[in-house]
């Protein structure tokens, strides 16, 4: 907590000398810096505060105590380096350094900092309170810059030697259903047909039956299409370069590997499940929770029908524990996206700068009402290794990524409050 203060108080002190700022629900914080033409619609930059926690037990597992955010020289090693401090923190140092120049935007700033994106359900979400508060203020955003996205060197020999940057244009929508099945109960030496757990298991065995056709949302489209330049092994190069002709091959094959097929569609998760309470007892009420990531277009109440209609068995309840429908799809044809893209690009051959869809749900998703230019970027060069200890073990961030996301904030914050 003493870190934290020391850090508040040493990048709060330029900008609130400068900047507007406002507490929401309890500690989210907002800055705004007004543009010398209150016409012009302010550009907001979004983070959030909090991380997840360690998991109990883990600590010793940590090769740095795991709130330290040690820096041994080539990482900085700590829960939230990659989730998301690292890029709350290049925001703010972006921003102090702009203002310590004398930084006067045409387009006013906001910079949105929530405090609850990991923990919370949506109706209690700070960025939610924050997104309502400047609706009701009357403010409508240009554009909204979240997490999201990554530089990520990919070296495959003889297919591949690149950095794929991604911006991510949409994200999917987040679904948990809890189904239920309530029984008489009783003793298991006088067992019916199916017990209450029997009913859900063949409810779960046939909702797993019937995942969602693949369908490759033009985001994608568009990503494959631009990576596919880039392919040297030629078999695979014939098909990456004439993607308009390979499209239903390719998003068939997505579809049966796992990993690929998380964005061509939307994907059903069985993630917990409660029954009985001792070995010989049956069950009254067997519960099971599913996760599911929606699509862009794929509804709630659509979602829902959907799960209805492929369990039938009306003894099975479908009920919905908690929901955010997916986002528009913002268009790459803008001036936002362009500029994201020529500095993340940095104009580098090795370099190469696509659209595509998020997995997860950020906090930029509840701006939708008051912006239509929403996308995710996290400009630092991370390898795919490191990016699998977000929210893990021994969590960490390449040092030599920090000042290159800092530049990338720093022109883009300038540059977008500009014109």
């Amino acid at each position: 907590m003493k870190n934290s203060r020391n850090f508040w108080k040493k990048h709060t002190r330029i900008s609130t000398q400068r900047c507007k700022k406002k507490v929401i629900g309890g500690h989210a914080l907002t800055f705004f810096l007004p543009g010398s033409d209150p016409a012009l619609e302010p550009v907001a930059m979004l983070a959030h505060q909090d991380v997840v926690p360690v998991t109990p037990g883990t600590e010793s597992d940590w090769k740095y105590p795991a709130f330290s955010g040690h820096n041994d020289g080539e990482f900085i090693w700590g829960r939230g380096a990659l989730d998301m401090k690292n890029h709350l923190i290049a925001v703010m140092e972006a921003t102090e350094g702009l203002l310590a120049k004398g930084f006067a935007p045409k387009r006013g700033l906001y910079i949105l900092l929530g405090c609850n994106e990991e923990i919370v359900a949506s109706e209690h979400s700070s960025a939610k309170m924050i997104a309502q508060y400047l609706k009701d203020s009357g403010v409508r955003l240009k554009c909204v810059v979240d997490e999201g996205g990554g530089v990520i060197p990919l070296n495959i020999k003889g297919i591949i030697d690149k950095t794929l940057v991604g911006i991510g244009v949409a994200e999917k929508g987040y679904l948990d259903v809890e189904l239920s099945v309530e029984a008489k109960g009783g003793h298991s030496s006088a067992p019916p047909a199916h017990t209450a757990l029997g009913v859900l298991a063949k409810a779960i065995c046939a909702i797993e039956k019937h995942p969602y056709k693949a369908k490759m949302p033009s985001c994608i489209f568009d990503m494959l299409n631009i990576v596919g330049k880039d392919v040297k092994s030629f078999p695979l190069r014939l098909v990456t370069c004439n993607m308009r002709l390979f499209r239903p091959l390719v998003t068939f094959i997505m579809g049966k590997i796992p990993a690929a097929a998380s964005v061509v569609r939307t994907c059903t998760a069985v993630t917990m499940c409660s029954a009985s309470t001792a070995p010989n007892v049956l069950p009254q009420r067997a519960t099971a929770v599913l996760n599911m990531r929606l699509m862009p277009g794929v509804s709630v109440e659509s979602a829902v029908e959907r799960l209805e209609r492929i369990i039938k068995d009306k003894r099975v309840k479908v009920r919905v524990l908690k929901a955010n429908e997916a986002p528009p799809v913002s268009s790459t044809d803008t001036d936002t996206y362009k500029l994201a893209a020529k500095l993340l690009g940095s104009g580098s051959r090795d370099r190469t700068v696509a659209p595509y869809i998020v997995m997860g749900a950020t906090d930029s998703r509840y701006y939708c009402g008051i912006c239509d230019e929403i996308y995710r970027v996290s400009p630092f060069e991370t390898d795919v290794s490191l990016l699998l200890t977000t929210h893990g073990t021994n969590e960490r961030l390449p040092v030599s990524s920090i000042r290159t996301a800092v530049d990338f904030f720093t022109s883009f914050i300038a540059e977008r409050t500009a014109f």
